[in-house]
């Protein structure tokens, strides 16, 4: 039976394209169609039945619930240097939710051309360690591909499906433009007095790209980990992964009061950044305030 890729979705219905070959079609859902009690999400594979409806969600092989897609391969956390300015905390964050959901990271860092000399260096001083953890990481100017990664980004993308995925303003839509100036994607200019960017992606959409896939998504001005409680966190957390297997408890939370804590010692001894355990200090409160407002509901 042939099967096809939700690409997106609209009050007209549900775009899909043919896996293997054909005409992209339009086609609404008939009665309650669910995987895993979870609706259609962009990137999902479906059937359809003899009327043309969808009738049944394949098997995913990833989920990631906010931005909500299936399917993907990998996803490129996108941070900017500038406009908005970059922050460690958020990118964190990101990691440690695509960690959670099992899917591979990369992280690309946007708006190079806007920092100055030293900036650039303490930047790419700070992600090599994110890259010594096994990210690949993308130093680009999204409106100049002579510059800086963008061949080494592009062989990146090659034939995978690969979710974009930041904070609102760091040029998503600028870069899927810059990389396929025919997907015309809606960009508009930062609010010129606020350090932030305006959500120019409204929605999820799976866009064809060459050989592969590329997920536009939202941008998040504010990024909420409601999926994760603290023990989740204190795993997935990155650069964690390695090390938390030599906490004395299963479910040490990596805190300074944290007894014989093989985390606390390797932030003590270097290996891991004080800075980035901040980054997981502070989360490790956020999720720890919502799971209590989860309690009482």
């Amino acid at each position: 039976m042939p099967r096809y890729l939700v690409l997106s979705s609209s009050s007209q219905g549900y775009a899909l394209l043919p896996e293997e070959a054909g005409e992209l079609l339009l086609s609404h859902k008939r009665g309650k169609v669910t995987y895993r009690d979870e609706g259609i999400v962009i990137g999902d594979v479906v059937e359809l039945d003899k009327d043309g409806f969808i009738s049944k969600i394949l098997p995913r092989k990833s989920y990631l619930p906010r931005p909500r897609l299936a399917n993907a391969d990998e996803v490129l956390v996108i941070c900017s240097l500038k406009k908005p300015s970059f922050s460690s905390y958020l990118l964190d964050k990101f990691l440690s939710m695509v960690n959670f959901c099992g899917i591979h990271a990369a992280i690309l860092v946007n708006k190079c051309d806007l920092a100055s000399k030293a900036e650039l260096k303490e930047a790419r001083e700070n992600l090599s360690y994110y890259e010594r953890l096994g990210y690949p990481v993308f130093f680009l100017s999204s409106v100049d591909t002579t510059l800086f990664d963008y061949p080494k980004l592009e062989a990146y993308l090659g034939k995978k499906k690969v979710a974009f995925m930041g904070q609102t303003g760091v040029g998503k839509s600028t870069l899927l433009n810059t990389l396929d100036p025919t997907l015309k994607r809606r960009v508009d200019a930062l609010y010129p007095d606020v350090d932030r960017g305006r959500h120019t992606t409204k929605e999820t959409v799976l866009i064809p790209f060459r050989e592969g896939y590329l997920y536009d998504t939202p941008g998040f001005s504010d990024f909420q980990i409601v999926d994760m409680n603290v023990v989740e966190l204190a795993t997935f957390f990155p650069g964690f992964e390695s090390l938390f297997q030599d906490c004395p408890f299963v479910d040490c939370l990596h805190l300074s009061s944290s007894k014989n804590c093989a985390i606390v010692k390797a932030v003590a001894e270097g290996r891991i950044p004080k800075w980035c355990y901040e980054d997981y200090c502070k989360i490790h409160e956020e999720v720890k305030e919502a799971s209590k407002w989860k309690k009482r509901r």
